[in-house]
């Protein structure tokens, strides 16, 4: 009896010493504060990654817009600068062209021969001297406002980056050549023959100013078929591809080069409808010596 007494008391006295080190498997206070810290700073961080998700993505949105922009800006310069050839043109345009070359070499063969032979045709003689002088008036005027005001207007259409004001334009302007400017200068060069006919004898035997009126014109249509008429179909061509690419949707369009490069030989042109009317007005070797005899 003392033995069992004795071997239990050891026994007890073992469970109770080993109750010390055992861990409580019961959550703490201060375990479950740390891991609630945890979780807020996951939850925190995981909503700071979703706001700064839609910032990330309109960064990148508005980097690839800039980047298509300039691409697309790329792309409408290498365009505008493309050349085009003749030969593309429709035969219509072909034949307007040709036509306009035809009248062109008839108008100088005509004042050629007077230069060089005297009156001709001879009915010319027989046409009264104001007849001459009003047809050279009104023909002058279409002529040298014509070809001014188209200058100004087609400035205007290329600086306006519209390709249906721009296909508008170069589609009225053989229409504006064919049924004001060409007559006009046509009616002005005969009368204008027709007038040193009647009032000198012929434009061989005229004032020098006289001959250098006529020598200007020359000038100014070997200018106009060389820098005009050669660049209208091109032109037209380059407008209507322009005009196609708008409908398309294609945005950002400029004027193509070839328009824009006109500008020079309209502002020639104008310079040559000055020189005229001044040998017309100031008649140099009439009334003063320079740079002819009198």
């Amino acid at each position: 009896m003392h033995f069992i007494n004795k071997s239990t008391l050891s026994a007890l006295a073992i469970v109770l010493s080993t109750k010390k080190d055992v861990v409580s498997f019961s959550p703490s206070s201060t375990t479950t504060r740390i891991a609630h810290s945890t979780c807020s700073s996951q939850v925190v961080s995981s909503c700071r990654q979703q706001q700064s998700v839609p910032q990330t993505t309109t960064q990148l949105n508005a980097w690839f817009t800039k980047k298509e922009e300039e691409l697309l800006s790329t792309s409408v310069e290498v365009v505008s600068d493309e050349e085009y050839d003749v030969t593309d043109l429709s035969d219509e345009k072909k034949l307007e062209l040709i036509l306009l070359g035809v009248w062109a070499v008839s108008i100088s063969a005509f004042i050629l021969i007077n230069n060089a032979t005297g009156p001709w045709p001879l009915f010319m003689k027989q046409v009264p001297e104001r007849v001459f002088f009003l047809s050279h008036m009104i023909g002058g005027m279409l002529f040298g406002g014509g070809i001014i005001l188209t200058t100004c207007i087609e400035r205007a259409v290329a600086k306006s980056n519209d390709s249906k004001v721009l296909q508008f334009w170069f589609t009225k302007v053989p229409e504006l050549d064919g049924l004001i400017v060409v007559p006009a200068l046509t009616i002005s060069m005969i009368s204008g023959t027709g007038l040193s006919i009647v009032r000198y004898g012929g434009l061989n035997v005229a004032p020098p100013h006289v001959g250098a009126i006529f020598w200007t014109l020359i000038a100014f249509l070997s200018w106009w078929a060389a820098t005009d008429l050669t660049t209208q179909g091109t032109a037209l061509k380059a407008v209507d591809d322009m005009y196609e690419r708008s409908l398309a949707g294609e945005e950002g369009l400029v004027t193509p080069r070839v328009v824009v490069d006109r500008h020079v030989s309209n502002v020639v042109s104008c310079f040559f409808i000055l020189l005229l009317y001044s040998f017309m007005v100031l008649k140099p070797g009439t009334l003063f010596p320079f740079p002819w005899n009198a």
